[in-house]
């Protein structure tokens, strides 16, 4: 029988360029994926045929104990490994961010099984750099704090420490926030010493995806149904605006083509 190994892979933010090179290629060597939720349907597309595909990732009001439901993905990931077969365990974003990877990690040290970690890229790292908004800037903000706007058990993070980090100047990311959003902005508004900027993107790296930007006051009084669509990640903070306006930069394979011939034909590229 053949040596089994595990993967515990970061999906990224949804895209599948954004996958990493040593992502890919686990996946395209996968007998069996173990797939969370959120995976779009462009990762999927590289899903090998060979591969067997199972749904572990957790839905809205699905009723399963959170703990039950970890614990049964221990034990596929185990069961895979002992028949020989290369497991990956794939997540959205990265695996050591809101994704559980360190349950999993320590699970697989205590079972003496084989596995590596692969990063992904976090969707509040990808929306910084799809959408412009700075996370630090020199002289400015030196600081980054991740926060879910949901504890375990579903109960709400209080925003005393948020708060100390705006007005310290530093950048803060809310996972999973956008339902409170409103609710958030108006304690804001009327706690921190001046306005703070804030950034909803929606649906980081999808052909699709999208930003709203204004003030806490703004955000204060917004209407719910007015808010773009989940998933999405918060980015606010003193120094977090736009530096410029956004427009759309997508271009599509024909166009990237086109792109690239033009870009080879230019005089310069004959000094190398």
């Amino acid at each position: 029988m053949s040596q089994g190994k595990i993967w515990i892979v970061g999906a990224g933010p949804g895209a599948s360029d954004l996958l990493t090179i040593r992502a890919l290629r686990a996946l395209e060597s996968a007998d069996v994926i173990l797939t969370d939720a959120l995976i779009t349907d462009d990762v999927r597309s590289l899903f090998p045929e060979k591969s067997i595909v199972i749904e572990v990732g957790k839905r809205s009001g699905d009723g399963i104990n959170p703990m039950e439901r970890q614990q049964n993905i221990h034990n596929q990931m185990i069961m895979y490994h002992s028949l020989g077969h290369q497991v990956v365990r794939l997540k959205s974003g990265d695996p050591m961010v809101y994704g559980r990877g360190v349950e999993e990690i320590r699970f697989l040290l205590e079972s003496d099984v084989e596995f590596e970690l692969i990063p992904g890229i976090s969707a509040g790292m990808a929306a910084a750099n799809e959408y412009w908004v700075p996370l630090t800037e020199r002289g400015k903000s030196s600081g980054i704090h991740f926060h879910s706007a949901i504890k375990v058990g579903g109960e709400k993070s209080d925003l005393d420490g948020i708060i100390r980090e705006i007005e310290n100047n530093d950048t803060v990311v809310i996972y999973m926030g956008l339902e409170r959003l409103s609710e958030m902005a108006f304690e804001l508004n009327q706690r921190l010493s001046k306005e703070t900027n804030i950034n909803v993107i929606s649906k980081v790296s999808y052909t699709d995806s999208d930003i709203l930007s204004g003030n806490t006051k703004f955000f204060s009084k917004i209407d719910q149904s007015d808010l773009p669509a989940s998933p999405a990640v918060i980015i606010l903070g003193n120094h977090t605006k736009v530096p410029g306006k956004i427009t759309s930069r997508r271009m599509d394979k024909k166009s990237l083509k086109s792109h690239v011939r033009k870009l080879l034909a230019q005089p310069f590229l004959n000094l190398f």
